[in-house]
């Protein structure tokens, strides 16, 4: 989650730094019983749920659950998702001093959090620029799971209280063209800040995301980048090509204000072009178990999805594969000796989508840390060769004593 920003609170009635410019240590306005370094997000209930709002601009947070909670996180996105996701306050790990030492919210009980005016600078603990007016969604979790929390649109600056009401969600609200967009550039900015290479998302515009539903459809692969929307899980399918990974998949909160580290697919896909039209051949990523301690999980085959748009029966031969390995959850290199391959079936690939197994001798993989698995199949389709991967997805589990 980025957390290149994080806005600072104060209690209702205190003054916060309102000037454009970053504003001097002191003017960062901290509860009575804490210290300059503690600043409070909230104070002791000052109403009954669902009274009648007045008074000064504020964000005004009830709790409708069943149990007394403690904020786990208040996070802040802008609207169109430009800015990136910003949190309240930072984690415990980044700036102990910084972290609120007051965010109780017992049952039945309500808070007041001042209207948020300034970004936090994560890097120096301190408090940063002014936040330009502007629509901002805005999200509280308890700790109990993603479906209990407390959010809210608002426009920045407050010209009068909010209400949030924290309690349980059965289903994230429907998607919008504009949810969607603010979903494609949380994970693409996501992408970006781990490390994912430009050109593997050259092409790829937030602007055009597009809402879907699960499970995900497994139909033919895009001609260009697309980015989809489907609930809370957002995908990436870039066209085949390359030896380049053909989805990219990230899980947003349901509001839509932060996005899980994204998944960069392994498999790979390839394409060829038969009598004018698409034939195209996707890697599928497979699943693995093993015990922590135990053997190795044993991987001896690896499945390939094809989509023939032609109106033709075509011959495919595997020429050779090779087991792919990395210990550092990087991308997978050839590892010797190749296995060799046993077996393939179909032959002959029908018109419309089919699958494609391919048989090889055994190998293990072992997961010890951020070890990555795959195989890579050299293939001779209707005369044009073409290299596609599958990832072997291992996970390690510890025995029940």
């Amino acid at each position: 989650m980025t957390r290149a920003l994080v806005l600072s609170i104060a209690l209702t009635g205190c003054a916060a730094a309102t000037d454009a410019t970053t504003p001097a240590p002191e003017t960062l306005v901290v509860a009575p019983s804490a210290t300059p370094d503690e600043p409070s997000v909230g104070s002791v209930p000052t109403a009954t749920l669902g009274a009648p709002l007045s008074g000064p601009p504020r964000l005004v947070l009830e709790n409708h659950s069943g149990a007394d909670l403690t904020l786990y996180s208040g996070l802040i996105v802008d609207e169109g998702g430009q800015l990136g996701t910003m949190a309240l306050w930072p984690h415990p790990s980044d700036c102990p001093k910084a972290v609120p030492a007051e965010r109780a919210l017992p049952k039945g009980g309500v808070i007041d959090l001042a209207a948020p005016t300034h970004a936090f600078d994560e890097t120096k603990c301190a408090v940063g620029r002014a936040l330009p007016p502007g629509r901002y969604v805005v999200s509280f979790a308890s700790g109990y799971g993603d479906d209990l929390y407390a959010s809210a649109a608002l426009t920045l600056p407050l010209t009068e209280p909010v209400r949030l009401k924290m309690e349980s969600h059965k289903d994230p609200p429907a998607c919008t063209p504009q949810r969607a967009s603010r979903a494609a550039r949380l994970v693409l900015g996501a992408l970006r800040e781990q490390g994912t290479p430009d050109a593997l998302l050259t092409g790829c515009d937030a602007a055009a995301a597009v809402c879907g539903e699960l499970p995900l459809p497994e139909d033919l692969p895009p001609a260009t980048c697309t980015l989809t929307l489907h609930e809370t899980l957002l995908r990436i399918r870039r066209p085949p090509g390359a030896d380049q990974p053909t989805a990219i998949t990230s899980w947003l909160d349901p509001e839509i204000v932060w996005a899980r580290r994204p998944d960069v697919s392994r498999s790979t896909g390839a394409e060829v072009l038969v009598d004018g039209k698409r034939v195209v051949f996707e890697g599928v990523t497979q699943s693995h178990l093993h015990e922590h301690g135990g053997q190795a999980a044993h991987v001896a085959s690896m499945q390939v999805r094809v989509h023939n748009a032609s109106t033709r029966k075509l011959a495919v031969k595997v020429l050779a594969i090779d087991w792919l390995v990395d210990s550092s959850c990087g991308v997978p290199q050839p590892a010797s000796p190749s296995p060799a391959v046993t077996g393939f079936e179909p032959s002959v690939l029908p018109p419309g989508q089919s699958e494609l197994s391919i048989r090889f001798t055994q190998r293990e993989a072992y997961q010890a840390h951020c070890d990555v698995f795959a195989s890579r199949a050299r293939l001779l389709v209707d005369g044009a060769e073409l290299v596609l991967t599958s990832e072997h997805d291992v996970t390690r589990f510890d025995p029940i004593r």
